[in-house]
């Protein structure tokens, strides 16, 4: 019966337990005379309920809170913007920061820095990073000798000060995880929270990432494979290693059996090794970091013209990455930029596609555009004008045959829809777009259909 439980259960979260994954990882000790699988299943049993509990029950409200926070502006020659959606989550455990220029004073002034924190098992860990990450940064040792030695060479980024950035975000990554445990040690009510990070330094000359966790980033060049971040994940090589010097297991491709990110600040029960640094316990809160050269010289031969080549950047928490890979996620990008110079409804589309493929998570997307990025085209935005009506004039029959007898979702038209939508939307254009357009479609027949049950209800004077 405890077999058939977990299962049905872990059928359900599409995971798979077997007992050799739990013998091979040393979570399970054997003797001499072998394997006592009694002992497995009820320890896999035990082991799956805590899963399921932690993972399932109670994780999701029954309909998705689909508001967003924005926030778009422009920084030193760039454009930006910022979408938020809490989802399927009972809780908004994502926080995330934006500062046009990192300091008043140069070379940081024209410095911009962004950044997405993906919390897990509360919010205090990401929203305490994301209000203090860039000030423990700026007070690091390297970064007082990166501002001596711009100064002394007119702000060009050389080797050395690019070396000086990279150990200046590295030591600013632990100074903060030591100080998230300074309160994890006196917080009262003991949450135990963790949150992963992306971040991005945008200087005149370079775009400095650095990931925590399985947050990522995405740069996307002209004629070019759109570069990512590598996500921290147990089972990769490295990660696991580390992870098994330090007395743990990876199961179910999770620290432990639970934790499904090997690096991250906070989650202080996975450093809790006597003797190992912060970096050598089973869950580090040190960074990888990766340096990119900002429109790398590109000569077009015919006319002899230099050509910029970066579009955008984008920082976006798992809930986006699950279920959009990198190409993807940049065809999408570059389709919404075709159609309209409004940043925020480009981010705001790619959340709702995420919704629409299937994330269960809150989701964080910041969109860094740069000179290269695709600019409106007219004929795109005709095409984009005929395939919305196409759409608009189907939900406006769907409504008027179903809006009386029950309450109609984006969910339920896109599946009275079906390959209407497919057909409707042109080449380049994902059916997932549509989400955001039936959304809107959906308001407004909703709000003219209130409006006329309203003024029908209202008495006559005779």
């Amino acid at each position: 019966m405890r077999n058939g439980f977990y299962d049905e259960m872990l059928c359900k979260r599409g995971k798979t337990f077997r007992r050799s994954e739990f013998i091979l990882n040393g979570m399970i000790k054997t003797s001499g005379a072998g394997v006592n699988v009694a002992a497995v299943d009820e320890f896999i049993f035990n082991t799956t309920a805590t899963f399921i509990r932690q993972n399932s029950m109670g994780a999701f409200l029954d309909k998705p809170k689909t508001d967003k926070s924005n926030d778009q502006g422009v920084a030193h020659g760039t454009r930006y913007a910022v979408a938020s959606m809490q989802g399927w989550r009972i809780d908004m455990e994502d926080a995330h920061v934006v500062e046009i220029s990192m300091s008043s004073e140069p070379p940081f002034l024209n410095w911009s820095f962004y950044a997405v924190f993906d919390g897990h098992a509360g919010n205090k860990a990401a929203q305490h990073s994301a209000e203090n990450l860039l000030k423990t940064l700026l007070a690091t040792s390297q970064f007082a000798q990166i501002v001596q030695k711009l100064n002394h060479s007119s702000g060009v980024m050389d080797a050395a000060a690019l070396s000086l950035l990279e150990e200046g975000i590295k030591e600013g990554f632990l100074t903060l995880d030591a100080k998230l445990r300074e309160r994890h040690e006196t917080d009262e009510d003991n949450e135990r929270s963790g949150t992963t990070a992306i971040c991005a330094i945008v200087t005149p000359s370079h775009i400095v990432l650095a990931n925590l966790g399985d947050s990522r980033a995405v740069m996307a060049r002209k004629d070019q494979a759109a570069f990512g971040t590598e996500d921290h994940k147990p089972f990769l090589p490295k990660e696991r290693d580390r992870i098994v010097n330090a007395g743990g297991s990876v199961m179910i491709q999770r620290v432990n059996g639970s934790l499904a990110v090997s690096r991250a600040l906070g989650d202080f029960e996975y450093k809790a090794v006597p003797g190992l640094d912060a970096t050598k316990q089973l869950v580090s809160p040190e960074p990888d970091i990766y340096t990119i050269v900002r429109d790398p010289v590109r000569i077009l031969y015919l006319g002899n013209l230099f050509q910029k080549v970066d579009e955008f950047l984008l920082l976006a928490c798992d809930g986006v990455y699950d279920v959009m890979e990198n190409a993807e996620i940049c065809s999408f990008v570059e389709s919404r930029l075709l159609v309209t110079s409004d940043l925020s409804s480009v981010a705001n589309q790619v959340l709702d596609a995420c919704l629409s493929k299937g994330s269960r998570d809150n989701m964080t997307i910041i969109l860094v555009c740069f000179d290269a990025a695709p600019k409106v085209d007219q004929d795109a935005v005709k095409k984009e004008e005929g395939w919305k009506q196409k759409i608009f004039e189907r939900v406006q029959e769907i409504f008027e045959e179903h809006g009386k007898q029950s309450h109609l979702d984006a969910e339920f038209i896109m599946r009275e829809l079906g390959g209407e939508v497919t057909q409707a939307c042109p080449a380049g254009v994902s059916i997932h777009a549509a989400r955001s357009v039936i959304d809107s479609i959906l308001a407004e027949c909703e709000a003219k259909n209130e409006k006329t049950h309203s003024a029908s209800s209202s008495p006559t004077r005779t």
